[in-house]
């Protein structure tokens, strides 16, 4: 969990009490993950991964770079919940996929050595998911083995300040639900959880 800072409007630890949680707004997320990709990326298990661009294309949010992998990633915003994201999410990978390799250079010199067989990871962040697309999303990554990867998020607040919760879908059984984060939060330090695995594993 991250604390909003709004003076900075970057992403840090958090400090002490009250837990209240509210939907995210899209263009602040967005502003937020790009400000602060190391902390984000780091919350989410992705590290790794290189932020490129914001909105290169009207279409993606963010492009990043899996150095490890030598892959692109296409990584969508969205404060929603709405049936229509894994749709657009999809329809997004497959477009940048198609890319060749000057289109590729011309959003950074570092793509140059992208090997263009694989398609990019693709990394969904939203307030909620459609209960279809969960399945969906599960379905295409343990039957098919398509590099997609989702995240839950929420903004809460946290006595004075501001925090931002992020979760893995589908979310694993036994995964803590915000009374537990509450509860830990009270404790002198919570257990750190596992990192999700990342991209391509």
């Amino acid at each position: 969990m991250l604390r909003i800072d709004e003076t900075s409007g970057t992403l840090v630890a958090p400090q002490a009490s009250g837990l209240m949680e509210s939907p995210p707004d899209r263009e602040e997320l967005l502003g937020l993950i790009t400000s602060s990709w190391d902390a984000f990326s780091a919350e989410l298990g992705l590290n790794g991964i290189r932020l490129l661009s914001r909105e290169p294309v009207p279409y993606v949010d963010l492009l990043g770079f899996d150095e490890t992998r030598n892959r692109v990633v296409v990584i969508l915003v969205t404060g929603d919940t709405v049936e229509w994201q894994l749709g657009r999410a999809l329809g997004a990978a497959a477009d940048v996929a198609a890319w060749d390799r000057e289109r590729l250079v011309s959003v950074d010199p570092g793509l140059e050595a992208v090997d263009g067989a694989e398609s990019p990871s693709l990394v969904l962040i939203a307030g909620g998911y459609d209960p279809r697309a969960l399945t969906t999303i599960d379905w295409l990554a343990s039957r098919h083995d398509v590099p997609v990867f989702a995240y839950t998020v929420a903004m809460m607040r946290f006595g004075n300040e501001r925090l931002l919760s992020v979760r893995r879908e589908p979310a694993e059984d036994g995964a803590p639900d915000m009374n537990t984060l509450l509860d830990d939060s009270r404790g002198q330090q919570a257990e750190p959880a596992e990192a999700p695995a990342q991209p391509d594993e």
